[in-house]
């Protein structure tokens, strides 16, 4: 299992990007995860792209939070982008 923790920016499908912290973790090709998050307008929650420092990028779907929470669940299409 691969795991990565660390700053990364979220993409919404309009555009619009904010800077995140993720803790994600992928096991053979499934990956998964959280991002905290502040003030961010997720638009339509299946059309999002997450960007890793280094440039690497993968599509990812939104879950639910908690109301009134920060933090967000992530859930991977694709090659995780930190294996």
């Amino acid at each position: 299992m691969s795991r990565y923790r660390g700053p990364a920016t979220l993409i919404s499908s309009d555009g619009a990007e904010v800077e995140v912290y993720v803790d994600l973790r992928a096991k053979q090709r499934e990956w998964s995860g959280t991002a905290t998050i502040a003030d961010f307008d997720a638009g339509d929650p299946h059309d999002q792209t997450l960007r890793l420092p280094d440039g690497r990028e993968a599509q990812v779907t939104l879950g639910d939070s908690e109301a009134w929470s920060d933090i967000l669940t992530l859930v991977g299409s694709g090659p995780p982008p930190f294996a």
